[in-house]
């Protein structure tokens, strides 16, 4: 039986051993300062006056003392560098332990009701590869996410003479747009680096060898990213018992970058400017 990761275990870090070297020297000099104010000399004391008499007494120039020479102090020894070790590597979560991982850390990327339906399920990782699998090829895996379809169809607008989205639909995905907008990059990013390895094997088990599981995160981000924005009032025609975009140009884009301009503007712009955030982020990171 595999045992569950520590996930409350804190590791050295090299910022923690910089600041251990910066309190040594500031002792080191402290310690030299006072060496210095102790072994200092002090002026020796003027002789004592002579002896009164009743003969006036001449006219003497004063005499000036001038303090003998401090003696330099002793150079402070400094203390030998401690021999810290390397630092140790961040642990290595299994894909076995993973499950355990993401239950405990997804509820602090603020995801909300999605985030606590996803650790619901087992082998949270191999699904979490296979919806990165599906979105970089433009689909969308209802059956992998935690939201699934709208219960109610889409709204529809009919003028007698064409037929296009009604903007009151647009409400039914403002939840969801709200919950993607509020998650913590920072912290998701962590996890991310956490269980890098575990996702790759993950990713692996799907048959993948040409490209890593970033590189797939990353064309997933780019997808979401390069669904164009649409125009409300963009006709659509019947096509048996679907509605489908009258312009070719639009029907034939990707089912999730269709699926992101039936969003409405306002949420399409909230669930791309985070894809933007993370590839931005993940970017950065390898710089």
């Amino acid at each position: 039986m595999s045992s569950e990761p520590d996930s409350t275990s804190t590791l050295p870090t090299r910022s923690s051993k910089q600041a251990l070297y910066l309190v040594l020297a500031a002792f080191v000099l402290l310690g030299g300062t006072l060496y210095w104010g102790l072994s200092t000399q002090r002026a020796p004391s003027p002789e004592p006056p002579p002896e009164i008499s009743t003969a006036p007494p001449a006219p003497v120039e004063p005499e000036v003392i001038v303090p003998a020479e401090p003696e330099p102090p002793m150079p402070a020894e400094v203390p030998p560098e401690p021999d810290f070790e390397a630092d140790p590597e961040l642990p290595t979560i299994s894909l076995a332990d993973s499950d355990v991982v993401l239950a405990e850390q997804i509820p602090q990327l603020n995801g909300g009701e999605l985030g606590e339906q996803f650790v619901m399920q087992p082998n949270r990782l191999e699904r979490g590869a296979a919806i990165v699998d599906n979105l970089r090829q433009g689909s969308v895996p209802y059956k992998l996410l935690p939201a699934g379809r709208p219960t109610k169809p889409f709204p529809f607008q009919d003028n007698g003479l064409a037929v296009t989205m009604d903007p009151s639909g647009f409400t039914r995905y403002d939840g969801l747009a709200d919950t993607i907008d509020g998650l913590d990059v920072s912290a998701t990013l962590a996890l991310y680096d956490l269980l890098s390895p575990a996702a790759e094997e993950a990713w692996s088990m799907l048959g993948y060898s040409e490209i890593s599981f970033e590189e797939a995160v990353l064309g997933a981000l780019g997808m979401i990213m390069m669904a164009p924005t649409v125009d409300p009032e963009a006709r659509l025609i019947r096509d048996e018992s679907n509605w489908i975009y009258e312009d070719e140009a639009l029907e034939s884009l990707p089912a999730l970058q269709k699926q992101i301009m039936r969003m409405g503007p306002d949420n399409a712009e909230k669930v791309q400017d985070k894809a933007r955030e993370f590839r931005g982020a993940l970017l950065d990171r390898d710089l």
